[in-house]
């Protein structure tokens, strides 16, 4: 049986996230007194939420700086507002099953200014792997020993995925040219002209380390502006790390919804960071938040675009500018 293609059944993915948002009904519903006594002592406090929201724009920034980074090392070029304009735009295709529409949507979008696609998607695929290794990382890093609260064994998990994306970055600029050389030599593809320098790829693996601490810390924030808790800043960046990475590996939930709110509320509650009700609250109303801070940006950079870029997200097979 082919395992991707029923994962990308229709039916498939309506029924796990049925499944997913009657287990969450069910938690809620057994924790709903909790939830009830937390939601009186809500009190939004707007400065905190819009310090968090700076923190998370400006981890947006660096996620960009760093794409950038990856994609000049093959040649490409883009300014840095336009940039930010396709990862904005692409950001928009993680709440499509998948997880990949982003990936192909910035390839489209970069190779329409005149940038290889080849080099754009490669650029974000590689990304994508560096800032997964690196939330790893920071989840072990700042974790520390309540991951193994969670589930026996999990740290020693985690540790041991930190350590091979600590060494794979190490290793990366040595072994990747030879690698897509050979490959395109395979497929009688003309051999790349240009390839990642050292730095750019350690660079970039820092600023998708120095992501995750500034998602975490506006995370920290938020919490400190919807609840009256002062929450431990550390831990935080480590809870917020490994649910969003629980979200994301979830390949058939938009967005990671659902697994991340779950994964969230089990992690605040093993660490002592929050009760049963403060974490299904902040796990709620957190998804609402971010999720405005990824869609509004996508939105406007979709607005700000002309009819005949718009176009080009459709699919039409006009050539590029630049185009190999």
């Amino acid at each position: 049986m082919n395992v991707a293609r029923v994962m990308r059944s229709p039916m498939v993915r309506a029924l796990l996230l049925s499944l997913t948002f009657g287990f969450i009904g069910w938690v809620l519903y057994r924790q709903w007194g909790e939830v009830e006594r937390a939601a009186r002592t809500l009190h939004i406090r707007w400065g905190w939420i819009l310090a968090a929201s700076a923190l998370v724009l400006g981890t947006y920034a660096m996620l960009v700086q760093s794409w950038r980074l990856l994609l000049s090392g093959w040649g490409g070029s883009l300014p840095y507002g336009r940039a930010v304009q396709i990862w904005t735009v692409s950001n928009l295709g993680r709440y499509v099953p998948g997880k990949v529409w982003s990936i192909g949507a910035m390839g489209l979008l970069a190779s329409r200014e005149g940038v290889s696609g080849v080099a754009a998607i490669g650029a974000s695929i590689l990304g994508t792997l560096l800032n997964i290794g690196a939330g790893f990382g920071v989840a072990v890093v700042f974790g520390g020993r309540f991951l193994d609260a969670v589930s026996p064994g999990l740290q020693s998990v985690s540790l041991v995925a930190a350590l091979a994306f600590i060494v794979g970055v190490i290793l990366l600029p040595f072994v990747l040219p030879t690698i897509l050389d050979r490959y395109a030599l395979k497929r009688g593809l003309p051999v790349a002209e240009q390839h990642l320098r050292n730095r750019d790829v350690w660079l970039a693996a820092l600023l998708n380390t120095c992501s995750w601490v500034g998602y975490g810390l506006a995370f920290a924030c938020f919490a400190r502006g919807v609840l009256p808790l002062v929450p431990n800043a550390t831990l935080y960046i480590a809870i917020y790390a490994a649910s969003y990475l629980v979200g994301f590996l979830a390949l058939f939930a938009p967005g990671g919804i659902g697994f991340r709110e779950l994964a969230l509320s089990a992690l605040l509650i093993a660490g002592g960071a929050a009760g049963q009700g403060d974490a299904a609250i902040l796990g709620a109303t957190s998804r609402v938040w971010l999720t405005s801070l990824e869609v509004l940006p996508g939105l406007v950079g979709l607005l700000l675009m002309t009819p005949a870029q718009r176009a080009g997200l459709g699919g039409k097979r006009d050539r590029p500018r630049g185009a190999p």
